[in-house]
């Protein structure tokens, strides 16, 4: 049993910490190799795991329980509210993402600080005549989504970032199109608001 647990303890210790990325190429073929062993060790908590191999992460989800079961068991896994413009960023970065997946250029989407700041700014009201301080509160957001990892900070260039596949599973293609069109009709009443 010791032996077992050493051979697939690695992904099971990421998985806990968060997502899992194949760029990650020893845990990531620990995880294929032993899926069975680590889906049986999450499946007595409580915890289902989810493999998107073409994408190229994993990632924990908590299971539903019936209504009776729900109450015996403790959630590991909670789920994070999002601020508006967090959520709204988070949105955005996955239609540029749609977009980018559409063209097939490359694998990897990587946007600089500065177009990250001008896919929000026309959705936040416009309350500030002082652009730093919506720049200030655009480095909160882009901060969060950071720590939630749909984004990465690339390490040899400042104010750039990876856009995570990880929004891929939070925000699937039919749910995309519905909530860009709630968040346009947004976009049209804070700009006849202002008017």
């Amino acid at each position: 049993m010791t032996e077992q647990l050493e051979k697939h303890s690695t992904p099971i210790i990421h998985l806990f910490k968060g997502v899992l990325y194949n760029h990650n190429e020893n845990v990531w073929k620990q995880l294929l190799q032993y899926e069975n062993n680590i889906r049986s060790y999450f499946a007595v908590v409580g915890l289902e795991l989810i493999i998107n191999e073409a994408e190229g992460f994993a990632f924990l989800k908590q299971k539903v329980f019936t209504e009776e079961t729900a109450g015996y068991f403790p959630k590991l896994v909670e789920k994070r509210q999002l601020s508006f413009p967090v959520s709204i960023l988070a949105i955005l970065l996955r239609r540029k993402l749609l977009e980018f997946d559409n063209k097939g250029d490359d694998s990897r989407l990587v946007m600089g600080k500065a177009e990250i700041i001008e896919l929000l700014v026309s959705f936040l009201p416009n309350n500030t005549s002082n652009e730093k301080k919506i720049f200030d509160k655009v480095d909160i957001y882009i901060s969060r989504l950071v720590e939630l990892s749909f984004l990465r900070e690339l390490k040899n260039e400042e104010n750039y970032y990876e856009v995570s596949r990880i929004l891929i599973a939070y925000l699937p293609v039919e749910q995309l199109q519905l909530t860009l069109d709630k968040l346009n009709e947004y976009k049209k009443n804070i700009n006849t608001d202002e008017k």
